[in-house]
């Protein structure tokens, strides 16, 4: 069944989706499956450090994963073998477009293996922010860095360049509902600017904490129900 778009005989604002990737629109943290046992017990310290905003999460990943030594090939294999996807996205992603809403995937995930993934999905295009793996040693290998997406933002919880609340400032249009999606310490600061949270993990934790408006994100498939039941109580 297809959303109505429209509702008491006037058009629903246009939906406006930021989703983040690794652990949202995946069913588990394929960066942390495909990279971790590179890295061993290093990479949750690091990890504690971003959950407790000691650290940006941006800064964490970059150091992650500059304590791999593996060859590219192998780091790349691994990501793109990882991901599978959430329920209902496909569903989702098709059903905001139709109606005219805009998605966006903003995330400190590789762009390589996101792109990856979508082909293999087979989903509409739609806009990506996301960072380059950048080898320093030969062909393209360790040591690793990352270059983050020149989209973000600064903020003095993401440190600079690192926030993804910029892009939402950017694509916001007057009059959109704005829906996040996400699972991490970088996902908080578009939460806190969004009119509808859906929320797994980590993220799900700090919107109960700080009384945002969220939902659980179980099933892509029922977000645009909830949506509209939602626009239909304000």
């Amino acid at each position: 069944m297809t959303g109505d778009p429209t509702r008491a005989g006037t058009r629903s604002p246009r939906l406006l989706a930021l989703l983040d990737y690794d652990g949202t629109m995946t069913t588990h943290e394929c960066n942390e499956v495909a990279l971790q046992p590179f890295v061993g017990d290093p990479w949750w310290k690091l990890e504690e450090e971003a959950c407790s905003d000691r650290m940006s999460h941006a800064d964490v990943f970059d150091r992650q994963v500059a304590l791999i030594r593996a060859p590219r090939p192998e780091v790349v294999r691994r990501l793109l073998e990882a991901p599978e996807p959430m329920p209902g996205l496909r569903e989702f992603i098709t059903r905001l477009l139709e109606r005219g809403g805009e998605a966006a995937i903003v995330s400190a995930g590789i762009r390589e293996a996101i792109e990856a993934f979508w082909e293999r999905l087979d989903l509409p295009p739609v806009r990506l922010f996301a960072s380059e793996l950048v080898g320093e040693g030969p062909d393209d290998g360790p040591p690793y860095h990352l270059e983050f997406s020149d989209a973000l933002g600064g903020c003095p919880r993401c440190g600079p360049d690192c926030c993804k609340a910029a892009i939402l400032h950017r694509l916001r249009r007057p009059g959109d509902v704005v829906l996040v999606f996400g699972d991490g310490p970088s996902d908080l600061c578009p939460a806190r600017e969004a009119d509808l949270v859906f929320a797994r993990g980590h993220l799900a934790e700090r919107c109960e904490q700080e009384g945002l408006d969220w939902r659980p994100l179980t099933d892509f498939g029922l977000v645009l129900d909830e949506v509209d039941a939602w626009l239909a109580s304000r």
